[in-house]
């Protein structure tokens, strides 16, 4: 009979022990947690502070990046068939507006090169006036030469 009493004792500092037990390890597991829920907050607000430094020194290469993703997105993004056939105009429109541009630019520029370039002819005036001038020059250093 005395087993009977013992035995709720030992039960209850069992169940004792499994509460502390389960206790601790549910304070490990929430320190655990908080540190890792820490240590990610750290990094994503470093990595949030590296980002706006980078747009602050270089922001026309972060526009860049952006823009060269976005395209990269786009491209890979498949075209539904009310977008081509909404867009399909305004390509068009765009392409033959960018090669008339295109041309334009080609016709000014030849322009430009063709105005700032002699002709044959100028060239050999330019090139008679220029031995011209060495001649005269030598013939009148010669002259003063011979004078002293």
């Amino acid at each position: 009979m005395s087993e009977l009493k013992t035995a709720p004792h030992e039960t209850t500092g069992t169940i004792d022990t499994l509460k502390e037990k389960a206790s601790t390890a549910a304070h490990a597991t929430s320190d655990a947690a908080h540190d890792a829920a820490k240590r990610a907050s750290d990094a994503a607000h470093d990595a949030a502070q590296r980002a706006s430094e980078t747009i602050e020194t270089n922001p026309l290469a972060v526009l860049a990046g952006g823009l060269a993703l976005g395209a990269v997105v786009g491209a890979l993004l498949p075209r539904t068939a009310q977008e081509t056939k909404t867009l399909a105009p305004l390509g068009k429109k765009l392409a033959a507006a960018a090669t008339a541009a295109a041309a334009t630019a080609r016709d000014v520029g030849k322009e430009q090169l063709t105005a700032a370039l002699p002709s044959k002819d100028g060239a050999k005036e330019q090139l008679r006036s220029a031995f011209s001038t060495v001649v005269q020059a030598a013939a009148d250093s010669g002259k003063a030469a011979v004078k002293n």
